[in-house]
Parts: C-alpha cells; structure tokens; sequence
C-alpha cells in the first residue's frame, strides 16, 4: 500500500505573511491511479495547495511527498516532466496559434515533432478545438480552456493537476472529459487531482476531499459520504459538513486534534518509510531542446506584438537621433584656471606676446600670452589665479577642469632651449614648460582637452618658428603621427562616445523588452507553468530571454 499513494500531505501549514493561515494543518492522501475531487469555496486555498504540490510554493512547515519525493528536491522529478498542469488561469501566449501552442509545451516536455503532430490531431477532435492557424488571443474563453487543457496532457504526465478544468464548458463535452479522465486512470495509471466549482460532477471521482478554513472537512469516497449523512447529492453533504464545522465548540476542537494527531502518528510510519523510496526522475529533457523551446517562444511572442515590436524598432532609432542632437560636436564651456607668472592676465586677451627678429637672433616676449590666445575656440571662459591652492581647490569643486601654469621666465626659457639646446641650464628647461594640471574624472573630456592642448602648442610653436625664419620642424616632436591605417587622428568628442552609447541604448533596450516578456509571462501564468511542466530554472528563463534580445537588436 506504501507505494500505491501518489501524493501524501501530512499537517501542512502555509502562510502568507503573518496573519493570513492558508493551510492549516492539512493532511490528505491521493492513491495512484485515481481521481481525486477537491471541492472548496473561493479563496479556501484550493489553488495555494496544488501550487505546493508542483513546488513552485513551499509549506511553512508540513511534510508534502509526491511521486516519490519532496518538490522540488534533486531527482524527485517533481517539477518536470513527470506532472502535466493547468492552472485556474488560462496560463497561455496570446501570440501562439493554436499549433505553436502545442510545438511549444510538447518540445520542453521533450517530445518530437512526429508525437506533437499526432497529439494535435487527436486533441483537436476530441475536444473540438478551433483551427490550427488561430492566435489564442482571438479564441473564445471555453477554446482557451480547452486548448490549456489539452496543454497540460500532452505529454502523457504520470500526475495530472487540474485547476478547475471544466468551468465554462458544455455539460457534454464536460462529461466527455470525465470519461477520457476515468479511462486515464484506469487503462494508463495516470493519478488525477482536480478542483471544480461543480459539486455534483465530483461524484465520478474516486475520493473527493472537502477544503474550508486550511482543513479536509472530509476526504473519502463519493458514495460513503452520501451514505454516511444520509443525503441525496454532494452539495446537501457539504452543507452539513460546513454547519458541523461551525458548531464544533472548543472542547470539541481540542478533542479532534488530539484524534487527528493520533491519527497523524498512526501514519507517520508509513510517511517515512514512503520518504525512504528513492524517487523516479521521468522522463529526462534535453536542455538544448528547452532552450530551442524558449527561443522559439520568444521570437513568435515577440515578433507578433506588434505594438512592442514597433516600439522596439522605432525607440532606439529616435533615441538615437536625440543621442546625437544632445551630445553634438566638441564639449565648450570648458573653463581653465590659470596661474601665468609671466604676464599675469594678459591685460584680459590685448596682450597676444611678441616676436622680434633681427640679423643675429630672434627675441620671445610674453609668449605665454600667444598659447592663451590659440586656446580661445576651446574654452569659454579663463579664470586667472595668483596661487596654485587655491585654483587647485576650485578643480576639486568642480569649478574649473584643469589648471594652466606658466612659469615668469617662460619666453626667455623657451628661447634659450631653442638656441642652446644641449647646452641649456635645467633651470631653463623647466622655465619652458607648460604645466598643465586636468580633472581627469569625466575621462573622455580630460583625454579631448589633452589633444586639444598638445595640438594648439605644436600650432603656436609652428607659427614663432615661421616668424623667426626657422625650420617648423624645429617645433615637431621626435615623434610623428602618420594618418592611421583604420579610423582618423581627428577624432571628436563624439566619435568617444558613440559606441558606448549604441551599446547603452542596445543594453537598456534589451532589459526594456525582456522584462516586458517576463511581466507578461508572470502575469498571464506561463512561467509557472513552464516551471512546473518541465522543470525550467527560472534564471534560465530570464537568460535565455535576454540573450534573444540582444541578439535581436546587435
């Protein structure tokens, strides 16, 4: 007897939250090869109880064994293949036709197309469902229903759940239904645990549990219920079984929990011994054919919405093209503090520095004015400062982005550097400097702002040359910079910030859609369903939805 019990539920408790007692000391047991009625009111927890069943909820605490094994433990089978489920909801993509519907919940319960093929036709028949190349969307809700019934038995499950699956049908095709579950059961094995608003029709089951206040008010068979209170149908049983409930006084409650805890531990033995029995995984699903699944799933959901589709196109392109009208060309407003030693402000730009030349040599004179000057079409705005602490404290304010220090000396160092060369005190050399301290946070800026610089001193330093009558490759470095073999040496601030932008704009785009996917699949009952069909981790999922994304848009 231990091994013919499919699921046993023993003093299961669930909460949500604090207060709110779903499940209050359950206890029930469903033999193999049977159907099992579970009646209840809305809101008894009837829904609360299968999801824990098909481990996607947990007890709070409570013992849930099924097929085997605990859900969701290694090897228990218990979601996966083995279970086939209909939620209340109809739990379906609204963009599959009725076929993609059956490829879909076939291949990640590992069926070939040829066994989906002869399941479509057979289920089409027999529960006389619309044609093939209808959208679910555009179907009736008693279609939905039967198509979501058809969902969950396709792949043959040894456990079927079944969340109302008749609500909205005609009485002959549900009796039609009844009869194809009864032959399940008796030809094939199949264990059946359903819920139904439809008392009566629960009289075909071979053991029907009453659910109210997180307790079995009752669980036999149908006929020695009606025997047992003396009643005509199901519902004048239930009836009294309610009053009963409501009449129990407290010395009566505490007495029933003490039979119902002598029954428990009547049963514990045979619990664990039922724990002891290693658990039959089922049959076992190729990841590569769940991930095809998916991936088909998503580009048909996808592809036919056609609003989110539009959207997706239409968005990064005028996200883009704000992108360019925002960024423009190189940054202005680029505000340097300076610290010139040699002519203070430069009489605010009248001083641009001289250049004298005569037969013998050629005389500098504030040249410090002339590199200020050639940097104007960079910078908006020049703040002259008389020491360095305090324009190194207006940086870290975030007031200037770099600071330009020249020393007094700097015209008669540059010109002793250009005639003495080798011979030229390091003194000298240093008063030749351009010191140039960036704010190097915003790195894009502070490498344009470096260019930038270097490109106006080789400029200025070309044009004294030119008046001095000197070779200008005297002012070109050792080095030199060819045109590059990929790509161009004028580069802008924005060729620096494209690609990271095509790449952010692609990033968010793709979190933007596949979260959509994901909150509609959450919403509409898909992911728990394709949880529990086929044990699909939900981080996979979520994986498999972003990288089609991305690779949609890249």
């Amino acid at each position: 007897m231990v091994q013919e019990e499919a699921v046993i539920i023993r003093n299961a408790i669930k909460r949500y939250g604090k207060e709110q007692l779903v499940l209050n000391g359950l206890n029930m047991t469903i033999s193999k090869g049977s159907i099992y009625g579970l009646l209840g009111a809305s809101g008894c927890g009837k829904t609360t109880l299968l999801s824990c069943i098909v481990g996607i909820r947990y007890c709070n605490s409570g013992m849930v064994w099924v097929l085997g094994g605990t859900p969701g433990k290694k090897g228990s089978g218990i979601p996966g293949p083995r279970v086939g489920y209909m939620p209340q909801d109809i739990s379906l993509v609204e963009e599959f036709f009725l076929k993609d519907t059956f490829y879909y919940f076939g291949r990640i319960n590992g069926l070939g197309d040829e066994e989906i093929e002869a399941k479509q036709t057979f289920f089409s028949k027999f529960l006389q469902l619309p044609p093939l190349d209808r959208q679910v969307k555009n179907m009736s809700g008693g279609e939905q229903r039967r198509v979501s019934f058809a969902s969950a038995l396709i792949h043959s499950p040894e456990l079927l759940i079944l969340d109302e699956p008749t609500v909205g049908l005609d009485p002959i095709l549900r009796e039609d239904i009844w009869a194809y579950l009864i032959k399940l059961t008796q030809q094939e094995g199949v264990t059946v645990l359903m819920t139904t608003h439809y008392i009566e029709e629960a009289k075909d089951a071979n053991k029907i549990g009453f659910l109210r206040r997180g307790k079995l008010l009752a669980e036999s068979a149908p006929h020695e219920l009606l025997e047992q209170f003396q009643c005509l149908s199901l519902e004048e049983a239930l009836l009294k079984l309610c009053n009963a409930q409501d009449e129990i006084t407290s010395n009566e409650m505490s007495q029933e929990d003490t039979n119902s805890d002598v029954l428990y531990q009547d049963k514990y033995k045979q619990t664990k011994e039922i724990s002891e029995c290693k658990a039959f995984s089922g049959r076992q699903v190729s990841r590569l054919k769940r991930f095809k699944a998916l991936i088909a799933k998503n580009g048909i959901q996808f592809l036919r919405d056609y609003t989110g589709f539009i959207f997706a196109v239409s968005f990064p392109i005028i996200k883009f093209i704000l992108f360019l009208m925002s960024i423009g060309g190189d940054p202005k407003g680029i505000t340097f503090g300076i610290i010139n030693e040699e002519a203070g402000n430069c009489d605010f730009g009248s001083n641009t520095g001289n250049v004298w030349n005569d037969e013998s040599t050629c005389r500098f004179s504030n040249l410090s004015c002339r590199f200020l000057y050639n940097f104007d079409d960079f910078t908006e705005k020049k703040e002259y400062y008389d020491n360095f602490s305090e324009a190194k404290r207006d940086v870290q304010n975030g007031k200037l982005s770099g600071i330009m220090y020249f020393s007094q000396n700097f015209s008669q160092g540059l010109q002793k550097r250009l005639e003495e060369s080798f011979f030229a005190k390091d003194s000298d050399l240093y008063a030749s400097q351009i010191q140039v301290f960036l704010d190097m946070s915003e790195m894009q800026i502070g490498l344009l702002t470096q260019k930038k610089l270097y490109e106006r001193f080789i400029k200025t330093f070309e044009d004294i040359m030119r008046h001095c009558k000197y070779s200008i490759k005297l002012a070109n470095p050792p080095i030199r910079f060819e045109d590059p073999i990929y790509g161009t040496l004028d580069l802008s601030y924005r060729d620096f910030v494209l690609s990271t932008g095509m790449l952010m704009i692609a990033f968010l785009m793709a979190i933007t859609i596949s979260t959509n996917l994901i909150v509609i699949d959450r919403f509409k009952g898909v992911w728990d369903r394709s949880v529990v069909q086929a044990n699909l981790d939900s981080n996979l999922q979520l994986v498999l939805q972003l990288l089609f994304i991305l690779y949609f848009l890249l």
